[in-house]
């Protein structure tokens, strides 16, 4: 059936044809059917990933059929099975009265194309996630939910147009608030948002046409930036898809407002207001209600407030800050700079492509007998405004480079200022190479950025523009000519990114997954080339997946590169002006000369053509570079606190004292809760617990690697808060299961926190540690240059690093299960210097190994954040409790008792 210009501009960039049929259908709602397809051929394109749709071509029963686009509800890519549900109201078009008459068997024509699956990315992820649509949107809505993760807070606002909107199934979610708002007009969905703070919320709106107008508006006041914002109209009310179909009138492929982008889904439009009961409804918030022992519970839906009328004035929205629009802030300084180099990179090629219009002069004087005079004149002012050319260009790539040193050093010293101010835990939680690509390479980016990303692209656009307009005034036809490669080139430039749409989102995922995989496959090449196993199998089937991956997305492009390869080849534009400019010559429209400015400027725009990708990459990479710096410049700091005097009692000791602490690495998804603790001078205090009950993150939060959100935590009495960095780390040492070694000497690395102590301290303290034997036995001794990857074994590590903390001699003293990477004889000599490291010392020891702990003076049992007991080790045993249960549970229980 026919399916018009529509269908035809898709095919013509390659949307392909599935055939799907109906397996079966169910009424979800009064107004809702969900009707299930299978399709053999369907997911050898499609991506069955969150807020993916195809187009559905719906007969109308005319002789026509019209597109409409649906998110799946359900996909399976492996067994080629998906369902879309179809919300119908009155009046409805082809599609809605299509899904009324489904039943098994019957088939359908879909499209897979230009869909992006919505993801979630693993750096740098939103605040929150703001949702906002209605029943038309509810299946898209419902896949981001469920791939939204656990810690990040969701925000959903449902506009109601039917009283059996609110019996649509909602995904379920922990930190889901979902709000279901009558609609009294247009405005009633934007102005039922919550006036408050959405700094770095991404926005996804998916309402009706004439909601998503004013939700734009709304947004725009609280400052989103359009990088953090989806929005898609996905239908109009009072509008029925494909009612009126007379070619004469409209076209063929009349489809109404729910066409205007690629998420497109949803019922057939609603009539003009079939649901009078809707307006002024209530506003319906779904909660997540939290047990007794913290586990988030399902969501119940409870009414909140009436849905909002319309006012004459609404209070002004709170403008937020996003992380994405960090670029513009750091760049601030150097645009006045660069908005005059692009008007000078203007200038300059306007100049640089004059010599060649005056050749094309002196040409046409030449052959027409000129005086000598004048092609000296025009000869010499070709030369010379080739020189000035040249000139030009060196001066501003001399001064863009002048500038950009400059911006340079400021920015790396503002970079590793900050570096120095933020808290331990920033580097923690980020890999040594991630950091590496902050302060260097996003600081190269930004080089290319400010000398040449700029003037690049000025210059890839000015001079094709120029040339056309020029060539266009010598033979408008001949200059028609040359449009044909470059249309073509464009054409299939866009025809591939429109293909490749659904694909670039999961080849950066790809990336970020193999470098991962490369890194620790590389790391783990010692135990591979002699064990091989896991490791070596899972980088093998993760690149084989990638390769694959890779493969099917670029296969049914390579005749495409091709074209354009061909397109962009001066030879090309050479052969095209040659064939038809003879032709011309010919026929009598154009004189032989004035094939020559075709011959010399028309041959380039090929490259023009490159220039121009070139030339926004640069500046594409330079923003994301920008950005990051700026965010990370953005970082808070650790504020240093006026200083209290503490209570007299306690001025002179060293106990370490947690009062009722909490803390939580994001706001909502508390980590610590209500800890309160104190370690006495001399003795011992172990942490024990299952994986994630919050360990490492209490003896952080004592190292200050982060600030804690409520609550104090003092060391004789004084807040680690009003202590400096150098103060604090007087009186506190460390040693972690993962040990960090610093290029430099044996002697060095050991005087990392006394860089003056002396080498008979030096060696004290490595004999106390039990590793003096061990360094006299290497090449240079103390003097053996040491790196992050020195050759030693996991125990001879920690007992440096023991060695480093008996010299810096603090009162107070971590230990973070020390003897994680040792062997059993490294253990014991582990064991042994620790003993004698801890004798005096409050000591706060993780212990994963329970056996280790059993002699510690008090044994703290956390759970889920909290206390759940402690005491000693025989104190608990005896009350059969959490602490037991883990005993039980461990390797060496026999041992322990």
């Amino acid at each position: 059936m026919s399916r018009g210009f529509g269908g035809a501009v898709m095919r013509a960039f390659g949307a392909r044809d599935h055939l799907v049929t109906v397996t079966g259908t169910e009424q979800r709602t009064s107004h809702c059917i969900r009707v299930r397809f299978t399709s053999d051929t369907l997911f050898d394109e499609a991506l069955a990933g969150p807020t993916s749709w195809v187009r559905g071509w719906f007969p109308d029963g005319e002789g026509r059929e019209h597109q409409r686009g649906y998110t799946f509800s359900e996909a399976d890519a492996d067994a080629g099975t998906f369902a879309i549900d179809f919300v119908l109201h009155e009046p409805s078009g082809p599609a809605a009265q299509w899904a009324r008459q489904a039943e098994p068997g019957l088939t359908l024509s879909v499209t897979y194309m230009s869909s992006t699956p919505f993801e979630v990315p693993e750096e740098n992820r939103p605040a929150g996630y703001l949702l906002i649509g209605d029943s038309a949107s509810v299946p898209a809505i419902n896949s981001i939910i469920a791939a939204v993760p656990d810690d990040i807070p969701i925000e959903a606002y449902l506009e109601q147009h039917d009283p059996a909107d609110r019996d649509l199934a909602i995904v379920t979610h922990p930190r889901l608030r979902l709000r279901w708002v009558g609609r009294a007009d247009a405005s009633s969905l934007a102005m039922a948002l919550e006036n408050r703070d959405w700094s770095n919320w991404y926005a996804w709106a998916g309402p009706e046409s004439a909601s998503l107008k004013e939700i734009r508006k709304r947004l725009k006041e609280f400052g989103f930036p359009r990088s953090e914002i989806h929005a898609q109209a996905y239908w109009a009310r009072g509008k029925a898809m494909g009612t009126d179909r007379s070619p004469e009138q409209q076209g063929p492929e009349q489809q109404g407002p729910e066409q205007q982008g690629p998420e497109q889904q949803g019922p057939e439009q609603h009539g003009p207001d079939t649901n009078a009961d809707s307006a002024g409804g209530d506003v319906v918030v779904v909660t997540p209600v939290v047990a007794a022992d913290g586990a988030p519970e399902a969501a119940e839906p409870v009414v909140e407030h009436p849905a909002p009328e319309p006012v004459a004035a609404q209070p002004a929205a709170q403008q937020g800050q996003w992380r994405a629009a960090a670029a513009g802030r750091l760049l601030a300084p150097l645009r006045p700079t660069l908005m005059l180099a692009g008007v000078l990179q203007l200038i300059v090629t306007l100049v640089q492509l004059a010599p060649y219009v005056l050749l094309v002069e002196l040409a046409r004087r030449l052959l027409s007998g000129a005086d000598t005079s004048q092609l000296w004149f025009i000869g010499l002012l070709a030369l010379s405004l080739l020189g000035v050319g040249v000139l030009l260009e060196t001066a501003l790539l001399f001064w863009l480079h002048t500038v950009d040193a400059r911006f340079n050093r400021d920015l790396r010293q503002r970079l590793l200022t900050k570096l120095a101010r933020i808290p331990l835990g920033w580097f923690t939680s980020r890999t040594a190479g991630s950091i590496k690509s902050l302060v260097a390479d996003n600081t190269l980016s930004l080089h290319y950025l400010v000398t040449h990303a700029v003037i690049d692209a000025v210059s890839a656009v000015v001079a094709p523009i120029a040339v056309l307009v020029y060539l266009f005034t010598v033979d408008w036809g001949l200059a028609l000519i040359l449009l044909i490669p470059v249309l073509g080139y464009l054409i299939t430039l866009y025809r591939m990114v429109i293909q490749s749409a659904a694909k670039i989102p999961v080849s950066q995922t790809w990336v970020e997954r193999m470098n991962g995989e490369a890194s620790s496959y590389l790391e783990a090449q010692p135990v591979i080339r002699v064990f091989g196993g896991v490791m070596a199998s899972r980088f093998t089937e993760q690149l084989n997946a990638y390769i694959e991956f890779l493969e099917d997305w670029q296969r049914p492009f390579i005749k495409a590169k091709t074209v354009m390869d061909l397109i962009t080849r001066p030879t090309t534009f050479l052969w095209l002006i040659a064939a038809v400019g003879t032709g011309f010559v010919i026929w009598g429209w154009i004189t032989p000369i004035d094939l020559i400015p075709f011959l010399l400027l028309g041959t380039t725009f090929g490259a023009r053509l490159l220039g121009i990708s070139y030339g926004l990459a640069g500046l594409r990479g330079g923003m994301i570079a920008a950005r990051d710096i700026q965010n990370a410049l953005d970082e808070p700091e650790l504020a240093t606190l006026e200083q209290i005097p503490p209570p007299a009692e306690s001025a002179a000791d060293h106990d370490v004292v947690f009062d009722g602490v909490d803390f939580s690495y994001r706001p909502g998804i508390p980590v610590l809760t209500d800890i309160s603790l104190t370690l006495a001078p001399g003795t011992v205090t172990a942490l024990v617990g299952p994986s994630g009950s919050g360990k490492s993150t209490l003896a952080a939060l004592l190292a200050r690697f982060h600030d804690i959100d409520d609550g104090t935590i003092t060391i004789g009495g004084h807040d680690i808060r009003t202590m400096d960095a150098e103060e604090l780390y007087r009186l506190l040492g460390f040693v972690f299961q993962d040990t960090q070694l610093v290029a430099g000497t044996v002697a060095e690395n050991i005087a990392l926190a006394e860089p003056d102590a002396t080498r008979e301290q030096i060696e004290r303290a490595a004999h106390a540690a039990n590793i003096d034997d061990r360094i006299r036995a290497m090449p240079n001794g103390y003097d053996t240059l040491l790196g992050p990857d020195a050759a030693l074994s996991g125990g001879e590590r920690q007992r440096l690093t023991i060695a480093r903390a008996m010299l810096a001699d603090p009162p107070v003293l971590i230990l973070d299960e020390a003897t994680a990477f040792a062997d059993p004889e490294s253990e014991y000599l582990v064991q042994q210097s620790l003993s004698r490291l801890a004798v005096g010392r409050t000591v706060l020891v993780i212990a994963h190994r329970l056996h280790t702990i059993a002699d510690a003076d008090r044994i703290v049992v956390l759970d889920g954040g909290r206390i759940a007991e402690s005491g000693t080790h025989d104190e608990l045993m005896g009350s059969a409790g959490r602490y037991r249960a883990l005993v039980d549970a461990s390797p060496q229980a026999g041992a322990i008792r």
